[in-house]
């Protein structure tokens, strides 16, 4: 793939991997936290081979970082409407995402 497309496909997995986190510290029902947090190691193990595919610069992180909190926002709102989140917390987890990225 080229790297646009290979560039959305990592905000889709950064997305997915921040809102299961998410759901992970929100969620009030304990059968559901072993398989969240399952989903986030998964998914995170897609984010880093994504990511190591190609040299990424500060304008692509940028622009996956603005890309990707808002696309958590919509998908939090949309899918799940009864999670009560901060946009801080989805910030911090995104940056906590992101700066791991850098260490790949």
């Amino acid at each position: 793939m080229g790297k646009n497309r290979d560039r959305e496909a990592l905000i889709s997995l950064i997305i997915s991997t921040v809102v299961h986190e998410l759901l992970v510290q929100h969620t009030n029902r304990l059968e559901s936290e072993h398989f969240l947090k399952s989903e986030v190691t998964e998914y995170f193990e897609q984010v880093k081979e994504t990511a190591s595919e190609h040299t990424w610069n500060d304008s692509d992180k940028e622009y996956i970082k603005e890309r990707a909190l808002k696309k958590i926002k919509n998908r939090m709102e949309f899918k799940y409407p009864d999670v009560q989140f901060t946009e801080k917390e989805a910030k911090d987890l995104l940056d906590k995402v992101i700066s791991e990225l850098n260490q790949i």
